[in-house]
């Protein structure tokens, strides 16, 4: 019926499948909600945002269709279709394929994999594998692989939401508004893309190390979860992983830093475990170099530079959604010195007169509300009260230092605006999140201090009340 790209992504029998998939999928949510947060506040978005996640991967495929005219999306389906065949032919050529490695000719799966888009990319032959199981389940619709692909999503989004609620149990409003219901987050984070998998990913790995380090329930059940969706995300992109590891290592140091009973360890302690965390992801950079190349120091390094190069000369030429942070010497001091300026772009850019097409328009928006947020919330709150705040809250530490970790990365090594848009989405509920428990707890303290003062003015005025009796006796 409907082609994108040469590739037909709509059949006839997709208009029966996907209202009865999506019936199916409503249902099973609505009895998982009413049985599983029955009379519990944070319930009542579990529907909406599972709505909206569907919405979004039907809406990004639809301007991937209409907008773009193409794009990786219609490849991971196109790609996927192998997996259907297969498991038609043989099942054991289905579970070959699911267990090849990139790149790897096989006299069995040679016929599979030849013409496959992205069977020479390891993280695309993943992503492959992911959608090709998807394929199988849905009969090879792309309406019901992007609506099972939105629901997947939607369980990491929502067991990251379940981990912030469960730290701060009256804020299921706010951390619905900045996890769930973020636009670029449930538009690009809900389609047939690799984001989709790795923020779904990303969820459960923090939602699972939560309950192993700090409830200590389910510890083999979380640690199977774990492990799995951590190989899931590295497999597809490492550097999130390499981001969140660091966090969550300094999330445990300062949330069990008050059990330390001499004072000289918890001091030195801090600064030891920042030397480690950053000696730990440079052992594991290392680790994923040796085994993707494209993921070495050096290389990395390389294909920066050609990145800038690249996209430098589609804004200058083609009037691309490029950004340039201007020249970089391909060394660590040039890297370092790059800092604030990739964050600023990850978070708040593009500005509104940057825009350039309607899709930056829409993240121009966005990235304005997140702009205003984080300085209404930073003058409200001051520099002081904010630093002490974010060294003192464990939770809050580790939301900001792996959320600004990770705009880092991804903003000095995109450089376009349509590329970083998708990219960043895994750092944006946390950030977010961020700034949601820095006003919680400078609100409690500022709270606590107006207490503290009119408790003292009372007991002074008592005192003085006294005095005044003392003395007409």
């Amino acid at each position: 019926m409907l082609k994108s790209d040469g590739i037909q992504v709509l059949y006839a029998q997709d208009l029966i499948l996907f209202p009865v998939y999506l019936l199916v999928i409503i249902l099973l949510a609505f009895l998982y909600r009413n049985i599983a947060y029955r009379n519990i506040p944070s319930g009542n978005y579990f529907l909406p945002a599972l709505a909206i996640k569907i919405l979004g991967g039907l809406a990004m495929g639809t301007v991937y269709i209409y907008y773009y005219n193409g794009g990786d999306t219609f490849y991971y389906y196109y790609d996927a279709e192998t997996f259907n065949k297969a498991i038609q032919n043989s099942f054991d050529l289905f579970v070959k394929l699911l267990f090849l490695p990139a790149k790897t000719v096989t006299m069995s799966t040679y016929e599979s994999t030849r013409w496959l888009v992205y069977f020479n990319d390891s993280s695309g032959w993943t992503a492959d594998k992911v959608y090709g199981i998807l394929s199988v389940l849905s009969f090879h619709s792309y309406p019901v692989m992007t609506l099972l692909t939105a629901a997947l999503s939607f369980t990491g989004a929502w067991a990251l939401y379940r981990t912030f609620t469960d730290l701060y149990p009256g804020m299921h409003k706010q951390f619905a508004l900045v996890i769930l219901f973020v636009p670029s987050v449930f538009f690009w984070g809900s389609g047939i893309l690799k984001d989709s998998i790795t923020f779904g990913c990303l969820g459960w790995m923090t939602y699972s190390s939560y309950l192993i380090l700090f409830k200590k329930t389910k510890l083999i059940k979380n640690s199977i979860t774990f492990l799995c969706t951590s190989f899931l995300a590295i497999q597809i992109k490492p550097y999130i992983v390499i981001s969140f590891l660091p966090a969550l290592i300094f999330w445990i140091f300062f949330t069990y830093r008050s059990r330390i009973n001499n004072r000289f360890v918890r001091v030195v302690l801090g600064p030891a475990i920042f030397i480690i965390s950053l000696i730990s992801g440079y052992l594991l950079v290392l680790r994923l170099g040796e085994e993707y190349s494209k993921y070495s120091l050096q290389t990395v390094m390389e294909t920066v530079e050609d990145f800038h190069r690249w996209h430098a000369y589609l804004a200058e030429n083609a009037n691309a959604s490029g950004y340039s942070f201007g020249e970089f010497n391909g060394k660590w001091t040039g890297l370092i010195s790059k800092i604030p300026a990739a964050i600023n772009v990850t978070l708040f850019r593009p500005y509104l007169w940057e825009v350039n097409n309607i899709v930056m328009m829409a993240a121009a928006i966005e990235s304005a509300f997140i702009l205003a947020f984080t300085l209404y919330i930073l003058i409200r709150n001051g520099i002081r009260r904010t630093v002490t705040s974010v060294f003192t809250n464990p939770a809050l530490f580790f939301c900001l230092f792996f959320s600004l970790v990770f705009a880092f990365a991804v903003g000095f090594s995109s450089y376009n605006f349509g590329a970083l848009v998708r990219y960043k989405i895994p750092c944006i509920p946390f950030f977010l999140a961020g700034l949601i428990i820095l006003n919680y707890e400078t609100t409690l303290k500022r709270k606590k201090s107006v207490a503290e003062k009119e408790l003292s003015r009372k007991r002074n005025l008592d005192l003085i009340h006294k005095r005044k009796v003392i003395a007409e006796d």
